[in-house]
């Protein structure tokens, strides 16, 4: 609170806790520029609670409370706080005093899907990088399919973890596989490469985990055959497509 009151404040040179008779530097912070964050955890319910969101007048939809409900959705709770005020952070907790010392007020919003997909693989210490390059050590390849990435995206989510929970989700998708492959292998029981695709990753609950596939080349066999299913469903579908004018015309 000092140094928003007051543009000359005293700071501890080494410290005050360890050094409580240091020398003290003065610092003016007339131009300094002060920003503070945190994650206000249920504050999307204080907000709830000042629009009145709830069912209290001839047609007004049935609303669920949101105090004492579950943990509220992450693209709600985002949703809710867009329209913060300092009176909900005062309601919340904090003083008058210092609320009142910050006239901006800003939420971050929830991470959507592709900027997940995006975490997972563009940064350069990117979660995905990360597991390919352990399992490179291992000599062992490591896929992930577009569908698997989406998936996991969806599944943090879900789970109203952010990115903070990808690597858990990664870590229970890929655990058995990190116990098959340090073991030493030879001749057909070699391990070429781990996929994790759409049944490794689980569309509804846990899926079966990582593929691990053996023998030299088995990464390369398995690209060809997932590229031919795929063309040959694409044909499927144009064909489908090129007789459905036929049939509506003999009707």
């Amino acid at each position: 609170m000092r140094a928003f009151l007051t543009q000359i404040v005293n700071v501890p040179e080494k410290g005050a806790w360890k050094h409580p008779r240091g020398d003290n530097i003065q610092i003016d912070t007339k131009d300094i520029l002060f920003i503070c964050g945190g994650a206000f955890i249920d504050l999307e319910k204080t907000i709830s609670e000042r629009h009145h969101d709830s069912s209290i007048r001839f047609g007004a939809p049935v609303r669920a409370n949101m105090r004492t409900s579950g943990p509220t959705n992450a693209v709600a709770a985002s949703s809710l706080l867009d329209n913060v005020e300092s009176n909900d952070l005062v309601a919340y907790g904090l003083i008058p005093e210092f609320v009142g010392r910050f006239p901006i007020l800003v939420n971050l919003s929830a991470l959507t899907e592709d900027q997940l997909v995006e975490v997972l693989t563009e940064p350069k210490n990117a979660l995905g990088k990360q597991y390919i390059k352990m399992f490179e050590m291992n000599g062992v390849k490591l896929h992930f399919t577009e569908s698997a990435l989406r998936l996991i995206a969806r599944k943090a989510i879900d789970k109203n973890t952010g990115a903070r929970g990808l690597r858990s989700i990664l870590e229970s998708i890929l655990m058995d596989a990190m116990y098959e492959i340090p073991d030493e292998r030879t001749g057909d029981d070699i391990i070429d490469a781990v996929v994790v695709d759409e049944e490794a990753v689980g569309l509804e609950g846990r899926g079966c985990g990582s593929k691990i596939l053996y023998g030299k080349g088995a990464l390369e066999c398995y690209l060809s055959q997932q590229k031919t299913k795929s063309l040959a469903t694409t044909a499927e579908g144009s064909y489908a497509e090129a007789e459905l004018p036929s049939v509506v015309a003999s009707m």
